[in-house]
């Protein structure tokens, strides 16, 4: 069923997702302190250093072009419609509007109420509310986005896979799968397993699910989960590299430590989450891979 809200569309799927609420927990603080920790304009999924890029604006953004770059879709390619799952504070859809400036839609997925609201504000006032359509919407339930055609001919999901349980993210794949175009690039940035979840063991232990997070994926079932939902991997690498992210965790750490006194419970998680990834990524148990797939025709 879909409803509309001021600025977005909400969408309840038959089937509920128990985990949902926990997510949502994770994001329900102004985004203003979040802005204090990753960056003035939010880029929330780690980043390439490098060149000119220092600041976490710049390497986030950076990171983001080089993924769709390898996608093989240069600056103003010709993109019919998009797919952003899980966009955070908007960030990536500006972002993408902007380098595709002839797309006419792009559609964007989340199921924090704190974070779509403030994006649809976001969008509303750049001037692209006309062309990005906001959707209060869990991962499972993405066949049930309006207008089935045309396909998706860019999928993204940064960061999002993280928070879905296993049975969400099949849902999710399987419907993404369904509505995407032949050829459509599927873009991924996500930290991932290279050991058998039942073997790895968190430096920190894990008292709390941190930033609802807990549901670990391991590289090889990421990649299965694509495979079966007809998408073949193009690029695949760990991107950005590990010293590049322990770099990125540690300045997301050192401005938790420098700004924020009373933090709250999510800042606490993100901060512990600095340093036990840290950990699993200087051991090489876990990496940041960018994934890059086509949907088979």
């Amino acid at each position: 069923m879909t409803t509309t809200a001021d600025s977005f569309d909400i969408i309840s799927g038959l089937a509920e997702d128990p985990y949902q609420a926990r997510v949502e927990q994770v994001y329900q603080d102004d985004p203003e302190l979040w802005r204090t920790v990753i960056g003035e304009d939010l880029w929330f999924q780690f980043g390439l250093y490098g060149g000119d890029a220092r600041s976490l604006d710049e390497v986030g953004a950076r990171y983001f072009d080089r993924q769709i770059d390898l996608a093989g879709l240069p600056e103003q390619a010709r993109v019919g419609r998009i797919l952003d799952v899980g966009f955070g504070w908007g960030t990536t859809l500006l972002h993408m509007a902007r380098r595709f400036p002839d797309c006419p839609r792009i559609d964007g997925v989340n199921i924090s109420d704190t974070q779509v609201s403030y994006a649809a504000g976001r969008l509303a006032a750049a001037g692209l509310a006309d062309r990005i359509q906001l959707y209060h919407c869990n991962a499972q339930d993405i066949d049930l986005i309006p207008d089935r055609e045309p396909g998706y001919d860019l999928i993204v999901l940064r960061g999002s896979i993280g928070h879905l349980t296993m049975p969400t993210l099949e849902a999710a794949m399987k419907a993404i799968s369904v509505r995407a175009s032949d050829n459509a690039a599927l873009v991924i940035s996500e930290t991932l397993y290279n050991i058998p979840l039942i073997d790895y063991e968190s430096a920190i232990p894990d008292e709390v699910d941190r930033l609802a997070c807990g549901h670990r994926k391991t590289l090889a079932y990421l990649t299965d989960v694509l495979a079966r939902n007809s998408f073949a991997i193009r690029d695949l690498q760990e991107l950005p590299s590990g010293p590049e992210a322990i770099r990125w965790l540690e300045e997301v750490g050192a401005n938790i430590d420098r700004s924020l006194k009373l933090l709250p419970q999510p800042f606490v998680e993100l901060r512990e989450v600095a340093d036990n990834l840290s950990a699993a990524l200087r051991a090489g148990k876990a990496g940041v891979y960018s994934v890059v797939a086509r949907r088979l025709p």
